[in-house]
């Protein structure tokens, strides 16, 4: 006997990092399910892995580099594949971040947030054109969520390898008063060789393009149920919206 079709609604957003116009379905239970399974493993290649698998079902729009997805685009996404898969309503957890109420009051407050609030946030600084000289820089672009590097810079034993990995991965090109090196004109070693040769001032002035991405955010006030003090909280990251 033939079993009834179900209609799956369709939407619309945009793409952070490109501002493409994309149309996209919910997640479906068997999806769901895979996410959960690499949820539960704790592994972060697992989890990426379902993430981008997922949006590369639930995004109907043809021609969508899904492996050029920025961080923040693959977390945007996913909080809206979230909100229309299982509700726009996510509950969070909240202590006082206020050290001076938290000595006081260790209460949990339940808050209800509407996904549709959460944006990503452009910081100002951000740029992707950086002068390590007058006349010598480099130029940058966000790097995708595949680079596992991302996940590996809380590892404080290789930061600074992994940091220069990183740059390499988002480099563009380098530059001087005369010339444009593209990427694909020096190898990995030669570029090493080059960051290496910064002092800490040139350097950190690369480490802030990355300090500076754009991220998943949101800030709101809430007041605690038992002590009735109020705290601003500001969240960023996917993770974040989810504990």
């Amino acid at each position: 006997m033939a079993l009834p079709k179900l209609v799956t609604p369709e939407f619309n957003t945009v793409i952070p990092s490109t501002k493409e116009n994309i149309r996209y379905r919910p997640f479906l239970v068997g999806e769901e399910k895979i996410l959960f399974m690499a949820q539960e493993s704790r592994n972060n290649k697992d989890i990426f892995n379902a993430t981008l698998n997922i949006l590369r079902s639930c995004i109907l729009t043809k021609g969508i580099k899904h492996e050029e997805f920025t961080s923040y685009d693959l977390e945007f996404l996913f909080l809206m594949l979230r909100s229309k898969s299982v509700g726009e309503i996510i509950t969070l957890k909240m202590k006082h971040a206020n050290k001076e109420f938290a000595d006081k009051c260790d209460h949990t407050t339940k808050i209800d947030l509407n996904i549709e609030d959460i944006k990503v946030r452009y910081k100002e600084n951000h740029n992707d054109k950086i002068f390590l000289t007058e006349d010598i820089g480099i130029m940058l672009k966000d790097p995708k969520a595949s680079d596992t590097n991302i996940m590996e810079l809380s590892n404080k034993k290789n930061r600074f390898d992994n940091m220069i990995n990183l740059m390499y991965s988002c480099a563009v090109s380098l530059f001087d008063k005369e010339t444009v090196y593209p990427k694909s004109g020096f190898t990995e070693v030669e570029f090493k060789s080059f960051i290496e040769k910064l002092n800490k001032a040139q350097f950190e002035k690369i480490v802030e393009f990355f300090d500076t991405l754009p991220v998943l955010s949101h800030t709101f006030e809430f007041v605690c149920e038992k002590c009735k003090n109020k705290e601003t909280i500001t969240i960023e990251g996917l993770n974040n919206f989810f504990t």
